[in-house]
């Protein structure tokens, strides 16, 4: 009797050890994904970053980016330039 009460807790501390190894296995799985993800989210960031970086140095350097920027972004125009604003007609096809 006493060694089926120890092949039983053998037992079930051998099926306990095993569902928990498997449900570790399962979420180690999940966080390496998630790791991943975070991985080429952080790609991405550091090329949108160097991007931004070049941007920066070019309105800060170059002064034709500068003006560029001001006429699209802020509608500033020079004093001996004129602006023509064309009127479209929505209702044509």
């Amino acid at each position: 009797m006493r060694i089926l009460k120890i092949s039983a807790a053998i037992g079930i501390i051998l099926v306990c050890f095993l569902y928990l190894q498997e449900h570790g296995n399962v979420q180690k799985n999940a966080l390496q994904s998630k790791i991943d993800d975070l991985k080429q989210q952080n790609t991405e960031l550091e090329h949108d970053i160097g991007f931004l970086e070049q941007k920066i140095s070019k309105l800060r350097s170059d002064p034709k980016t500068l003006e560029k920027v001001a006429k699209r972004k802020l509608g500033m125009v020079r004093t001996d330039e004129t602006i023509y604003i064309f009127e479209t007609d929505d209702k044509k096809k």
